[in-house]
């Protein structure tokens, strides 16, 4: 309550949700983080270890999310955070409309620096304030030993979490001058920030991808896959690993004594144009083009499948690509063959 009171329409409000787990379409909130002002923090708990053993705490998410849903669903309160599109979509699969995102500091050090190849709080950090945060592998580990922000101590996660909406409200109160600075403010609060929500409606509706189908297809596609194999192993008289580079070369050129066109590379240029020579390079090409649509599609979307809503939900990314245009992963959706 002391909280909500404090906070006003003049300043800057950095959010930063803990949770579960990195995906935010089967993520649980495990506390949320406000900062309004530079070196502090509020951290309200929801998920933590010790909860049952403490007498007559009974906040929980819904209360919570009751309580500061007028504030996060008003737009004339600004929000800034680091990735806040993963904290919106956190929120909106749990009622919350986030309303007013007006900085975002890893977008806005995207847009200043699209060469880096990491955007991490922790780095913006050290290069900005001088100043190292507190890794998160000193609460949950790392590797198979690792163990969920929900399993941390509050002791523990309670600093962690206010330094995080903290330095990003620190962070962003720098790039928001550079970007005015660089006279970026233009793309940036005109492109960028308000393609935010718009990810996030897409993120959380996902797309349709019809499992059945996509069974029959792997069947059809592993007998391709076979016969290929076999025409394969009867033009070169031998059985050889075909996914080999090395192996494949010994055939081609070795056995079969094709011209070496980039040394020994069996790479497609190579072989598209070896094949105007010799029939197995053009089967090759067959049985790599089979084999790319089972492994990378046809076997990999089902298991991107969410249980919860029987969609696909890709991530889109508008801090990968240094052209600016936008990415896909978890699965790519934008590459995928006809």
């Amino acid at each position: 309550s002391d909280l909500i009171n404090s906070i006003n329409r003049d300043q800057l409000i950095s959010l930063d949700i803990e949770t579960s787990e990195l995906n935010p379409i089967t993520a649980d909130i495990v506390g949320i983080s406000i900062s309004l002002n530079p070196n502090c923090g509020y951290y309200i708990p929801i998920l933590f270890p010790e909860k049952s053993g403490v007498s007559g705490y009974d906040i929980n998410l819904v209360y919570v999310l009751n309580s500061l849903k007028i504030i996060l669903e008003d737009s004339s309160y600004k929000k800034c955070g680091q990735n806040i599109k993963y904290d919106s979509l956190v929120l909106k699969r749990h009622g919350i409309n986030l309303r007013g995102v007006y900085f975002d500091s890893m977008l806005a050090e995207h847009m200043l620096h699209p060469e880096k190849n990491s955007y991490k709080l922790d780095n913006l950090s050290l290069e900005y304030l001088g100043y190292e945060m507190q890794p998160i592998e000193s609460l949950i580990g790392s590797g198979k030993e690792q163990k969920s922000m929900a399993e941390v101590p509050l002791k523990d996660i309670q600093f962690y979490a206010a330094e995080d909406s903290d330095i990003a409200l620190q962070i962003s109160n720098i790039l928001i001058s550079k970007i005015k600075e660089n006279e970026l403010d233009d793309p940036y609060y005109s492109i960028e920030v308000p393609l935010i929500p718009v990810l996030v409606d897409m993120e959380e509706t996902g797309v349709f991808v019809d499992k059945e189908i996509l069974d029959e297809l792997s069947v059809e596609i592993d007998q391709k896959i076979e016969s290929t194999k076999r025409s394969i192993y009867e033009i070169t008289d031998q059985e050889f690993n075909i996914n080999s580079p090395q192996q494949l070369a010994v055939i081609l050129f070795d056995v079969l004594e094709l011209k070496q066109v980039k040394k020994r590379s069996t790479s497609i240029e190579v072989l598209e144009e070896l094949k105007s020579y010799h029939p197995l390079p053009e089967l090759i090409l067959a049985y790599r083009h089979l084999s790319k649509l089972n492994s990378t599609y046809i076997k990999a979307l089902p298991t991107h499948i969410n249980s919860r809503t029987g969609r696909v939900h890709t991530s889109f990314n508008q801090t990968i690509a240094s052209t600016g245009r936008l990415s896909s992963t978890k699965p790519n959706f934008q590459n995928i063959p006809i």
